[in-house]
């Protein structure tokens, strides 16, 4: 059987003008879980990314970590996120009086009103009940199960590979293993750490999720502090 470790990306730059970037602790978290595969002699044969920039800042800190080189990574596209920003755009213009939207323009530094409006609009998503928007849900659904499939499709013996998605695109894989409804996709979605760590056993006809969303390098009181989700 091959082992797949999927990881949702180092935390981006919420709020800034390019969200598409690690923070200053998101370099920090890509470097401390390379640091601790190394401390466990962990090794990969491959090496797959999505092709977002936070992508392979991650894969980057993980591999200088690790003291590996990774320059030889297989980009795959389906592991990209869903347009989150278009999609609440587009709500926003067409639900102007939803009270969560006025919570925002009142505090728009408060995370909590900015969650809970994404899981509104993604669970509408699902349902085909957002307009205008860039991917519909069985487009993004599809190209998460082509990027399944381009994995499996490397099982060989013993096969190790390190792969680094998005929350939206890890969840929405995990839940195709697992074959849960499309509608607690999300669950998973918003409660995916960064840098956490989904495994699998796989072969080209079957994969079996054997770890979901575990952040090791991470999980004592004094790394506590900077777990994180955005």
């Amino acid at each position: 059987m091959s082992e797949l470790h999927l990881v949702r990306h180092a935390q981006a730059s919420f709020g800034a003008a390019n969200y598409d970037q690690l923070s200053e602790l998101g370099h920090r978290q890509s470097r401390w879980l390379g640091d601790y595969m190394a401390l466990r002699g962990m090794k990969f044969d491959r090496f797959v990314v999505g092709d977002m920039v936070r992508h392979h800042e991650t894969m980057n800190g993980i591999c200088a970590g690790m003291g590996v080189d990774s320059s030889d990574r297989l980009v795959i596209p389906g592991l990209n996120e869903y347009n989150f920003v278009a999609m609440t755009d587009s709500y926003t213009q067409a639900n102007g009086d939803d009270p969560l939207i006025k919570a925002i323009a009142d505090n728009p530094d408060d995370k909590r009103h900015h969650f809970r409006l994404l899981r509104k609009v993604l669970s509408l998503w699902t349902q085909d009940r957002v307009d205008n928007v860039p991917e519909t849900w069985a487009e993004f659904k599809g190209r998460v199960l082509d990027a399944q499939q381009q994995i499996m499709a490397m099982a060989d013996s013993g096969n190790r590979i390190l792969a680094i998605g998005s929350g939206g695109s890890i969840s929405t894989f995990v839940g195709l293993v697992i074959g849960i409804p499309d509608e607690n996709v999300f669950d998973l979605n918003l409660q995916y750490k960064n840098t956490a760590i989904s495994h699998f056993f796989f072969n080209k006809q079957k994969m079996n999720l054997t770890g979901f969303n575990g952040i090791p390098h991470l999980d004592t009181n004094e790394m506590e502090q900077y777990v994180t989700y955005g």
